[in-house]
This record gives structure tokens, sequence and C-alpha cells, in this order.
């Protein structure tokens, strides 16, 4: 076992375990489960929604830091895409490949056209990571861009919110369930319901190119 091993480990897990505990018991300090949320959310996003969600109905901590924690965890994570791209600017080989006369036509229809691809790319999965490195990379103004961001981040987040009440109210009720944990379910199956959908898209399309 890892305590015969590393020796501490179990009481390490007994800890950690007991802070957990702690949190949805509502010992724990409000602001060091904020920042549990906020690095939760550079991890899985959706986890952390429905753990702040969660959190939140119980009480453990109030909505507005909730929602504070979960939203600015996920607009850092999208500044971070931002300066992954500026840094690519970088790499020798990125410029000479990728700057020039394309990259500057590039940028002007993406300033453009930058609050539509910063709010579909919010809500499409997949899309985040090339369209916020690419901005950072064609140097999109970080102004303009930080404040679609987080204009995005605070739609999308208070609707998952509002859809995980709705819904968790409406579990609760039917089914029994304690209300914490109602509200947590519609966002972890949705979570898990997005790659499930792409893994079976991706197999029909396998199918459909293999030779009968």
């Amino acid at each position: 076992m890892l305590s015969d091993v590393v020796p501490g480990a179990a009481a390490d897990w007994h800890a950690v375990a007991a802070w957990f505990h702690a949190a949805l018991a509502g010992m724990a300090d409000p602001w060091v489960i904020a920042l549990a949320l906020v690095l939760t959310t550079l991890l899985l996003e959706d986890v952390a929604i429905a753990a702040g969600v969660a959190l939140a109905t119980q009480g453990t901590i109030s909505w507005e830091l909730s929602l504070a924690a979960v939203g600015g965890g996920i607009a850092g994570g999208d500044l971070g895409l931002y300066a992954l791209g500026v840094g690519a600017t970088r790499v020798p080989w990125l410029r000479r490949r990728y700057i020039g006369e394309r990259s500057a036509w590039a940028r002007e229809q993406l300033t453009r056209g930058l609050a539509s691809a910063v709010l579909l790319a919010r809500v499409i999965p997949g899309l985040r990571l090339v369209t916020y490195t690419a901005c950072g990379f064609l140097r999109i103004p970080l102004l303009p861009f930080t404040a679609w961001v987080v204009l995005a981040v605070a739609l999308w987040t208070s609707a998952l919110y509002g859809l995980s009440l709705a819904l968790g109210a409406a579990l609760a009720k039917q089914l029994g369930l304690p209300l914490p944990l109602a509200v947590a379910l519609p966002i972890l199956v949705l979570a898990a319901a997005v790659p499930l959908w792409r893994l079976v898209q991706q197999r029909r399309k396998a199918t459909a190119s293999t030779p009968p």
C-alpha cells in the first residue's frame, strides 16, 4: 500500500479527506474554498461549476463568492491561453512560418469579428484553445479581448448556474436527492455527455470511411 511505501502518506490522505468533509459540512474557510474552486477551473471547468453550485446551495459559501471564484478562474484560464499565443510568437520557426502578410490579414479579420469569435469559442467545445491562442499569437489588442472574455464567461457561468438550479430542484423533488447533489448532477452529466458524443461521432466517421 502507499502508506507502507511512503511514510505519512495515509495521514496526508486523511488530512485531504478531512478538509473536503469540512468543506461540505460548512466548517472550512469560505476563502479557502473559493481558492480551491479557482484552481479547479484550470483543470476541470465543469467540475468546478458543479462544485460551486453545490457548495453555494448548501450554504458553505455565498452565491456571490462562488460565482466570482468560478467565473474568475475560468476567465483567468482563458487569458492564459492568450498569453500562450503571445509566447508562441517568440518561437523562431513559428514566426517565420506564420507571421507575415497572411497573419496581418488574419489579424484584421479576427479583430473585426472578435466578439462573435470569443462568444462562439466559449460555447462550442474545442474552439477555445485554437481561438484564444490565435488571438494572442496575432496580437489582438488585449483590452477588448479581455472585455469580451469577461462578458462571455459571466454569461456562460451564470447560465450554467441557473440551469443547474432549475434542473436540480426538479431532480431533488422527483428523486428525493439531497439538493446539493441534485444541482451538481446536470453539469456533471453534461460534462460526460460532450466527450461521449464526440467519441460516437468519431466512430461513425471511421465506420463510414471504412470500405465494405
